[in-house]
């Protein structure tokens, strides 16, 4: 069983990390769209996660929570939060609150098996967390693919290419696979 002083240090820590992660996330070029959202509101959903992450911890029933991350998926989608950055910011979080866990039981091997256990179920959250943050945004997406409006398109720019960087085959369309004169992929000679 997962030591209910853990979780408390966690819900105690949560205003902290939830300003850590909100920082560490906009200043990250991966996560440029999260610009877009207020302090306010960003840390309002890093608190639900952390609270719906508690809930984890003590119940590890998923069900309602599986609404909830869905819902938060068509949100994002729904909010022009590009796919990738969505999905960086949730592993973002995850690795932050993992290095918390560490850091907070640092040198007190009597909790070292309390440490894994939790460690496994933070990481258990998060990947169900992700899958269905992904399964909503993808489902929200089907749907406006399906009504015939225009796609979502990101307000996100590409990071420029460095100067003097040639553009790679597939920049251009073209295939990285060589082919010979014989029609063989692979094959360089003649």
């Amino acid at each position: 069983m997962i030591s209910r002083r853990l979780v408390r240090q966690i819900e105690k820590n949560a205003n902290k990390l939830a300003e850590d992660l909100v920082q560490s996330v906009r200043s990250d070029r991966r996560a440029a769209s999260y610009s877009n959202v207020s302090d306010e509101q960003f840390q309002g959903v890093v608190r639900d996660l952390y609270s719906n992450l508690g809930q984890w911890l003590q119940s590890h029933t998923w069900s309602k929570l599986q609404t909830i991350y869905e819902r938060k998926g068509r949100e994002r989608y729904h909010g022009r939060i590009p796919l990738a950055e969505l999905v960086f910011a949730l592993t973002r979080t995850k690795s932050m609150m993992l290095e918390f866990v560490r850091g907070s039981l640092a040198g007190d091997a009597s909790e070292r098996g309390l440490e894994i256990e939790l460690v496994f179920s933070i990481s258990e959250f998060f990947d169900k967390a992700i899958y269905h943050t992904i399964a909503g945004y993808e489902d929200a997406r089907r749907a406006v693919s399906e009504s015939g409006e225009l796609p979502i398109v990101s307000r996100v720019a590409a990071p420029p290419r460095p100067a003097g960087r040639a553009k790679r085959p597939h920049e251009h369309g073209e295939s990285e696979l060589t082919v010979s004169r014989g029609g063989d992929v692979g094959e360089t000679s003649g």
